[in-house]
């Protein structure tokens, strides 16, 4: 038996009414979406089975820029918004400032490990029992000197702070290249900021705000949960502050010589293993500026032909 026809309507405006709408199609992703959201995934599979270290989250940093950089080679310079351009470049020299700022921390670094040398050389005696009260003396006025006691003191960036409290966010090709390239090169300077200090405060991810529309880059929600990975595994930190609680108790044990040599092997370990972190670093650091200059000229020649 055929169901009567307003009967049949009524099933049909039923069913109809009940069909999902139809889905917008995700927007297609940008070249350097695809590419620095990659290298965001290698990193993060890198550290799944032990810690992201700092010197890793530089390398990644350092290849995001060159493919900013090979991004921009590509872009038409009628799709150029001057205005995200300006910003970037008036950032990107405040970026680099920090980058000297480091580098002239981790300077003071290797001068601090060179004194702690001379020190241990003074006090090792060369396997005497009997301690040389002058050499003595003389270490422990090193260790009191203002190249050992500045390295304690902790001092941030200003530039660097001013730069956290911006939004990062973009809407066209080239503002997600030059937004990408920013946020990375922030998180790698706050990571490096803790890595060289005393300072025990955790970096709280709300300074770097980060737009996360559902819209947004696959690299955004990486980079946020890598900076969380990165913020709880920041190692270098642990060797400065190391090195300087060995020095400090070699100096205690002086004044009374009795786990002195003890101390003195201690130390030197201390100091190869803090000695062998600076040099990782300092290069990763000299690199990245390179790299931030080289997306800088290249900006700059879009300029030039955009006016």
């Amino acid at each position: 038996m055929k169901s009567p026809t307003i009967l049949r309507s009524f099933l049909l405006w039923q069913i109809q009414s009940r069909a999902p709408a139809a889905v917008a199609p995700l927007p297609e992703k940008s070249r350097f979406d695809r590419e620095f959201t990659a290298e965001l995934d290698t990193l993060r599979l890198q550290g799944k089975d032990g810690e992201i270290g700092l010197s890793q989250f530089l390398d990644a940093t350092i290849i995001t820029q060159k493919i900013a950089l090979d991004s921009l080679e590509k872009i038409s310079y009628k799709d150029v918004d001057r205005g995200d351009v300006d910003k970037y470049l008036e950032d990107n020299i405040e970026i680099l400032d920090v980058c000297h700022y480091f580098m002239d921390k981790m300077v003071n670094i290797n001068t601090y490990i060179d004194t702690l040398k001379v020190v241990l050389h003074l006090v090792d005696n060369n396997g005497s029992v009997k301690p040389n009260k002058v050499a003595t003396k003389r270490a422990m006025e090193l260790l009191e000197s203002p190249s050992c006691q500045s390295v304690e003191k902790v001092r941030s960036s200003k530039a660097l702070k001013k730069l956290l409290r911006q939004r990062l966010c973009h809407e066209t090709d080239i503002s997600e290249i030059l937004c990408g390239s920013k946020a990375i090169s922030l998180m790698c300077c706050k990571f490096l900021e803790l890595g060289l200090s005393f300072d025990s405060k955790k970096i709280g991810l709300s300074t770097i705000k980060l737009s996360q529309q559902p819209t947004s880059s696959s690299w955004l929600r990486l980079l946020v949960e890598l900076a969380k990975q990165v913020e709880a595994s920041v190692d270098e930190k642990k060797e400065l502050k190391q090195t300087v609680d060995a020095a400090k108790e070699l100096k205690e044990e002086m004044k009374g010589e009795n786990k002195v040599k003890y101390c003195v092997e201690r130390l030197k370990r201390r100091c190869k293993e803090l000695e062998d972190v600076v040099e990782v670093i300092e290069e990763r650091v000299k690199d990245l500026y390179r790299c931030l200059i080289d997306v800088r000229m290249t900006l700059l020649g879009i300029l030039s032909h955009h006016a």
